[in-house]
């Protein structure tokens, strides 16, 4: 996820785990119930799908809210996750 010069990857799928390593660590330790994804780009799928990953090994599940929203689950602690 990184390049040989030292310097994060300009690759749309390296953008998207890194994105979704950074917001499952922060829902895992929210308190509120809203989430705007800090991802918005091309790889959405990438994105959701290794949020899914890291959510679950925090603890928690993802599920999908709707066409657009997701919603992450830690023990009845719900969080929305929204796009955009």
């Amino acid at each position: 996820m990184c390049s040989m010069q030292d310097e994060p990857s300009a690759d749309p799928r390296d953008q998207a785990i890194r994105a979704a390593l950074r917001d499952a660590a922060t829902l895992a330790g929210m308190l509120a119930t809203e989430f705007k994804a800090t991802y918005w780009g091309a790889e959405r799928t990438v994105y959701v799908e290794t949020l899914a990953a890291y959510v679950t090994d925090l603890g928690g599940h993802l599920e999908e809210a709707g066409t657009r929203d997701l919603v992450a689950d830690f023990a009845g602690r719900r969080i929305t996750v929204r796009f955009g």
